[in-house]
């Protein structure tokens, strides 16, 4: 009689209590491991070449090194049952990219991801207090990385050799931090440090991290590599010659125009987008923006527009370029849905010079409202789908004082979401009292939807930001969405508290150096969110 039962390609002992090894001869081992064994021995998946694997919530306890070096493993899925991981678990797993981890996992051990080089990014779990020696070491997919608030002590080499590491936020409770922990992480461009942190710091002028010292001078910990200067052609499908734009290393930006390098349209440009020449003086007065013929669309306060080109008065676009990346989701967790699905009901005539009173905000938010029939376009009108809106963004569009859609024609593929939403904290009042948004805030989100392949631009003005409920919205909302800020200030230290606010809300970094990131990537098509401050100074 054998010693060892086979099932689904494994090797169990008879009693079904330890998982022995792979079950060559049968070959049908395909990573699902049945429920029943408690334990499994040393190497029992020593040379699978499996993708995924998954185990059972029966074993309570893992051997060291059990997935060392497992080349061909993507995936593993841990027991919810399991409290304790042993060292260099996932040793050496060169292509791991997921790990679903215990609920509670109180203790990394050394060496847990030690070369999981494909590994975007740590699955950390709540109530961990040290990253020990060399846990993350050679992780080197790795961009941003947020510290658990709970972890006391960073060990020797933890995060060695993070090669792609940029990011690194540090929590208020760490006062360990081995000096070689980050020893070859030659890409960190950005460092914070927790409020709540009395013992380290970023100091502003060179954004490294100290330590502070009650004996002398601080002591430098951790230090950042200088972004290099890049230089790219920006707005390309609209030059027609070969000239450059120098994007700046954040160094290099002076604290009074922070938001503000210049960025040229020059006179080819402007007549691709239809505008005229650029005059000698700049009128004193801007003209209203025409109304279409037709499809002019009035929602509540809200013009709806497809309009031409906005025409130029100015050959240079002042525009600040700031980003919250997408690496900031490991701080936050993302949001998809706002819990309010109730529908806005029919609008009456209204003006568009006011803003929303706070009985109408509160129609707009009320549960109460009736659902609408299926399929039933949103607009309530006859129009084409592109400026048809869903449900929440009509309620965005019905809860600011002023707002307008301008309609784009993408030359390439869109990307995933279309829309971009533009928040101006000013706007141009005519004469005769008609609202328009600047000529050089038109002409730039324009040519940002270009390059980006948008199929429409949504600005707005005068959000109620003194409306809690609101405010709880929009945050939800514009989540994963790509927003941009248009202001006069020219550096964080002059935003007025609405633009803080709205950056905030919106999830705009301030950070000079993801300002500078921002600036490198927003010229180039890519798959990141925009997150952007744009200075527009109203002229």
């Amino acid at each position: 009689m054998s010693e060892y039962t086979s099932k689904n390609g494994l090797l169990f002992t008879n009693d079904m209590n330890t998982l022995v090894g792979i079950d060559t001869s049968s070959g049908e081992f395909n990573g699902l491991v049945p429920y029943g064994p408690k334990e499994i021995v040393d190497e029992a998946f020593a040379g699978t070449t499996v993708t995924s694997i998954t185990l059972p919530d029966s074993i309570k306890e893992l051997p060291d090194c059990l997935f060392e070096n497992l080349t061909s493993l993507d995936s593993v899925k841990l027991p919810s049952s399991l409290q304790v991981l042993p060292p260099y678990l996932f040793s050496g797993c060169s292509k791991l990219t997921k790990v679903s981890m215990p609920s509670v996992v109180t203790e990394f051990p050394e060496g847990l991801f030690y070369g999981c080089s494909s590994l975007p990014e740590i699955p950390f779990r709540a109530g961990i207090q040290d990253i020990p020696e060399n846990c993350c070491a050679g992780c080197t997919s790795i961009k941003s990385l947020v510290v658990p608030n709970t972890v006391a002590k960073i060990h020797s080499k933890a995060f060695a050799g993070c090669k792609s590491l940029e990011t690194v936020v540090f929590p208020a409770h760490l006062y360990e931090l081995s000096d070689d922990a980050f020893e070859g992480c030659d890409s960190i461009r950005n460092i914070r440090v927790d409020d709540g942190n009395n013992l380290f710091y970023v100091n502003e002028e060179d954004g490294c991290l100290y330590e502070k010292s009650i004996e002398g001078a601080d002591k430098l910990r951790l230090k950042v590599t200088p972004a290099e200067k890049n230089v790219i052609e920006f707005y390309e499908d609209s030059l027609k010659d070969d000239s450059e734009v120098m994007i700046a290393d954040s160094d290099d930006l002076e604290e009074d125009d922070i938001f503000s390098p210049e960025i040229s349209a020059n006179d080819e440009e402007l007549t691709a987008m239809g505008a005229e020449a650029v005059a000698e003086e700049t009128p004193t007065a801007p003209e209203p923006a025409p109304a279409p013929a037709e499809e002019n669309i009035n929602i509540k306060n809200n013009d709806v527009e497809n309009t031409e080109e906005n025409k130029m008065s100015d050959s240079n676009v002042d525009d600040m370029l700031a980003d919250i990346m997408g690496e900031e989701k490991e701080r936050i967790d993302s949001v998809t849905g706002v819990g309010i699905e109730a529908d806005v009901a029919e609008e009456s005539s209204a003006s568009n010079n006011g803003a929303v009173s706070n009985e109408e905000l509160a129609n707009l938010f009320s549960s109460s409202e009736p659902d609408e029939p299926a399929g039933k376009d949103d607009l309530h009108i006859n129009m084409s789908d592109r400026l048809a809106v869903d449900s929440k963004t009509k309620i965005l569009l019905e809860s600011v004082g002023f707002s307008k859609i301008e309609l784009c024609e993408p030359a390439g593929e869109p990307p995933a979401d279309s829309d971009l939403f533009v928040i101006a904290e000013k706007i141009i009042t005519s004469d005769i009292g008609e609202h328009t948004f600047s000529d050089k805030l038109m002409t730039c989100v324009k040519k940002i939807a270009r390059i980006h392949d948008f199929k429409r631009i949504i600005l707005l003005y005068a959000l109620p930001s003194d409306n809690e409920e609101f405010k709880q919205f929009y945050f939800h909302f514009i989540n994963k969405r790509n927003v941009i800020f248009a202001c006069e200030a020219s550096s964080p230290a002059t935003l007025s508290d609405y633009g803080k606010m709205i950056c905030e809300q919106s999830r705009i970094s301030l950070d000079s150096n993801e300002l500078a990131e921002q600036r490198k990537r927003i010229s180039i098509k890519n798959d990141m969110l925009i997150k952007l401050v744009i200075q527009d100074k109203y002229e």
